[in-house]
């Protein structure tokens, strides 16, 4: 990843997590990550995020998502005996908006240029600060920040993040295992 793209996108994300009010231990900001899924443009495709907690079997954390910033398009797949990762995500500032299978409901969806193969989940659900939304195991879904971003918090079971599967070929995932 680009350092200076990775340094950008760390430094807006703080902004957004300060600007939402959410209040962070120097722990949690020092442990800020952010990720391009190898894709190499973090500003466009990418995220910042933070665990809050984390265990075996849920994890809950503050994901942001800068202005127009796309989280790319994945799947949460059955493993070991278990039917897969559910995800609810919920905007505690901004606006976030979530794509999933359906009847495409916005001719104005911006997506990567080029990506369009990578992102067939057209289904557009808008979500503003208090609004929530849950992703069913196996769906094909993608997040992408509003006009001002978003500042989200996602709650998730039984979390390995490796399982994940991205639908761009070139993703290199997100690479969290269930234990580090």
């Amino acid at each position: 990843m680009n350092t200076r793209q990775r340094n950008t996108a760390k430094e807006e994300a703080q902004t957004l997590i300060r600007r939402s009010g959410w209040v962070l231990t120097e722990q949690e900001w020092q442990a800020l990550s952010v990720n391009d899924f190898g894709l190499g443009n973090v500003l466009m495709e990418g995220f910042a995020f933070v665990d809050l907690l984390r265990s075996p079997r849920l994890r809950t954390t503050l994901l942001v998502l800068l202005p127009k910033q796309t989280l790319p398009q994945h799947m949460h797949p059955p493993h070991e005996g278990e039917e897969g990762k559910e995800e609810t995500i919920r905007v505690i500032h901004g606006q976030a908006k979530v794509y999933v299978p359906g009847p495409e409901n916005n001719p104005h969806i911006l997506i990567p240029s080029g990506k369009e193969a990578y992102y067939t989940a057209r289904h557009e659900i808008p979500l503003d600060a208090g609004q929530q939304f849950t992703i069913t195991p196996t769906t094909e879904h993608w997040f992408q920040g509003g006009r001002a971003g978003a500042v989200c918090l996602c709650v998730q079971n039984r979390v390995d993040e490796t399982k994940n599967i991205f639908a761009d070929p070139r993703s290199l995932g997100c690479p969290i295992k269930l234990t580090d």
